[in-house]
């Protein structure tokens, strides 16, 4: 097969800067009814990425203190490229103040919660066309 691209691993600080460019991303972690994986739109505080949901959702589970996976990605399905940024960390991180550019969460309704996830470490990486 042959090869038209390359794929490039991402620091830490790529990554951070890679997310901060976007608002919508994946959460998961292991629930007390199993593995979830759920869309959530964020933002960010330095490290902590912030959501809000509200009082008897699956996301508000996060509230305590869990292991939790953050996913984003961009991809362009036209030229084959692309990024994704995997985030491990812990929920439940205080958030002092919501993001200046916080947007609308993903769901319709009232979502008052918010949740904040500690970032502890970044893998990324991008697929570029040669």
């Amino acid at each position: 097969m042959a090869q038209y691209g390359h794929l490039t691993t991402l620091d830490a600080a790529e990554c951070r800067l890679l997310l901060a460019t976007r608002t919508f991303g994946r959460v998961g972690w292991n629930s007390a009814s199993g593995v979830q994986i759920l869309p959530v739109s964020y933002g960010l505080v330095d490290d902590t990425i912030v959501l809000r949901t509200q009082a008897g959702s699956p996301l508000a589970e996060l509230v305590h203190p869990l292991e939790v996976s953050f996913q984003v990605d961009d991809l362009d399905a036209e030229t084959s490229t692309g990024w994704s940024i995997l985030v491990h960390g812990r929920s439940g991180a205080p958030v002092g103040r919501l993001p200046a550019n916080m947007p609308d969460p993903w769901a319709p309704g009232e979502r008052p919660l918010v949740i904040g996830i500690a970032a502890d470490h970044y893998a990324g990486r991008s697929i570029a066309a040669s």
